[in-house]
């Protein structure tokens, strides 16, 4: 049992803290100039905590560790079972390298409904913490008078700036508009990118950071994902 902690405790070091590179020179050309979204009958916060998904006996948690246990029965020394374990269960949603959780609160007295759609990026007003940006259609539904807690996959758009966590507020943004990450958000919807595991969406991930930061873009790698 210690070993499986232990394993947890790696894991969420790794999901809460690799969201940069160790080059402190690289110089970001992605303008985060944000047109905010607003949704009309909804109270949105959005932040990058995703401690509180992890409550003993909630359905992610139970996912999680059964993932967990699995592969230290399996194959302990496999890390890339372990970060897989975060997709499969729920913790961080398959279709990104990260997660910003977002808390929708519906002020009317019906359903509401709304899709973020792929390309959406969001604004942290902080200059410490990444923007980010979601590569995959989200559709939520949230009943009226409620509140829907909602991770949702997403790619960093600055490598030189700090993971997201409980500190960091965002806002949505619009779509978007830098060429060659429109370009890559365009492949990646030709792809199954929900199905990707952890070492894709890390390489993805690089290649955005490439993008972001004005290097050249591995487009066939992108080209080539089932």
């Amino acid at each position: 049992m210690k070993k499986i902690f232990l394993y947890i405790s790696l894991v969420m070091i790794l999901a809460l803290n690799s969201c940069s590179k160790s080059d402190d020179n690289n110089v970001a050309i992605f303008d985060e100039t944000c047109t905010e979204l607003t949704f009309n009958g909804l109270s949105i916060s959005i932040d990058g905590d995703i401690a509180p998904l992890m409550t003993p006996g909630s359905a992610i948690y139970n996912n999680y560790i059964e993932c967990i246990q699995n592969c230290a029965e399996t194959d302990p020394n496999d890390p890339n079972c372990m970060m897989d374990c975060l997709n499969s269960s729920g913790m961080v949603p398959s279709g990104g390298a990260f997660t910003i959780v977002l808390y929708l609160t519906n002020t009317t007295g019906s359903d509401i409904t709304i899709t973020i759609n792929p390309g959406t990026w969001f604004f942290t007003g902080s200059g410490d913490y990444q923007p980010m940006v979601i590569a995959v259609s989200v559709t939520i539904t949230i009943t009226a008078g409620q509140t829907v807690t909602k991770p949702i996959p997403v790619f960093c758009l600055a490598s030189d700036k700090s993971a997201p966590d409980e500190s960091s507020e965002y806002t949505i943004c619009d779509i978007v508009s830098l060429s060659c990450l429109t370009d890559i958000i365009d492949v990646l919807q030709t792809k199954d990118i929900s199905a990707i595991g952890f070492v894709e969406a890390m390489n993805i991930q690089a290649i955005i950071w490439d993008c972001t930061e004005g290097e050249p873009v591995d487009m066939e790698y992108l080209n080539a994902l089932p």
